[in-house]
C-alpha cells in the first residue's frame, strides 16, 4: 500500500466509494430538488389549462361583443334608416357591403372590435310570420367550411315586415388542449377557426318611405 503513488491511492479510494452499495439507499432517500421535479411534471398541463381558460373567456367576450355589434346594426333596419339611405339600390352585394360598413364603420374610422369585422358575412331575409322565422346556417358541417350562398342574400324590409338577420365570422382558435377544441372550420382559408354567430329577429317599424321607394 505504501508503495503506491498518491494518484493511485486517490483512484483506489474513489473506486471503493463509488462501488459501495450503501450509497444507493441514500440516493433514493434524498429529497433535494423534488419541488423542481414536481413542478416540471405539472407545469405543462397547468399552463395548458390556464391558456384554455383565458381563450374560452376571450371567446365569450368576443361573442358578446359580436352580439352587441349586430344589435346596433339591425336597429338601422328596424327603424328603416338603412333602407331609406340605400333607396334605389337593388344589388345584394352592394347592400350587404353597406350593412357591413354600418357595423364596422368606414375604412378611415373603423369601429374597434375584438373580431375580424371586415370578414363578417350577413344573411338578411324576410318571413311571413314569427313561427316561420329560421336563421340561415352559415356553416356546412359536412364540408367544414362556409355554406354555399351564405353571405349573398339580402331581402329589403318594408315597413311592418318580419326580418331575420344572421351574421357570422370566423374566430381564431388558440388552444386545443384539455379537450378544448372549438374548431368548426376544417378546410378553406379559415381552416382551424371557430365560428361566432348572432341572429336577430324583429318586425320593422312603420317607417315613412321616401318618394324613391326604399324597397
Amino acid at each position: 500500500m505504501t508503495g503506491l503513488s498518491r494518484g493511485a491511492r486517490w483512484a483506489r479510494t474513489i473506486a471503493r466509494r463509488i462501488g459501495r452499495p450503501a450509497r444507493l439507499p441514500g440516493f433514493v432517500a434524498d429529497r433535494r430538488g423534488s419541488a423542481a421535479v414536481e413542478f416540471a411534471l405539472v407545469a405543462l398541463p397547468f399552463l395548458g389549462l390556464v391558456g384554455a381558460i383565458m381563450h374560452l373567456a376571450f371567446q365569450i367576450w368576443a361573442a358578446q361583443n359580436f352580439d352587441r355589434a349586430l344589435q346596433r346594426t339591425v336597429r338601422t333596419i328596424f327603424t328603416g334608416q338603412f333602407q331609406t339611405a340605400q333607396a334605389g339600390q337593388t344589388d345584394a352585394a352592394t347592400l350587404l357591403a353597406a350593412l357591413k360598413t354600418t357595423m364596422c364603420g368606414p375604412a378611415t374610422a373603423a369601429i374597434p372590435a375584438v373580431f375580424a369585422c371586415d370578414k363578417v358575412k350577413f344573411d338578411v331575409r324576410t318571413v311571413e310570420n314569427f313561427a316561420g322565422a329560421t336563421a340561415a346556417k352559415p356553416l356546412d358541417t359536412g364540408a367544414g367550411t362556409w355554406s354555399t350562398g351564405f353571405g349573398t342574400n339580402y331581402a329589403c324590409a318594408r315597413p311592418g315586415t318580419i326580418v331575420v338577420v344572421t351574421a357570422a365570422v370566423a374566430f381564431p382558435t388558440f388552444f386545443r388542449l384539455v379537450g378544448l377544441d372549438a374548431r368548426r372550420f376544417t378546410t378553406g382559408d379559415d381552416d382551424g377557426a371557430s365560428l361566432l354567430i348572432s341572429t336577430a329577429v324583429f318586425r320593422t317599424e312603420p317607417y315613412q318611405m321616401a318618394q324613391a321607394a326604399a324597397c
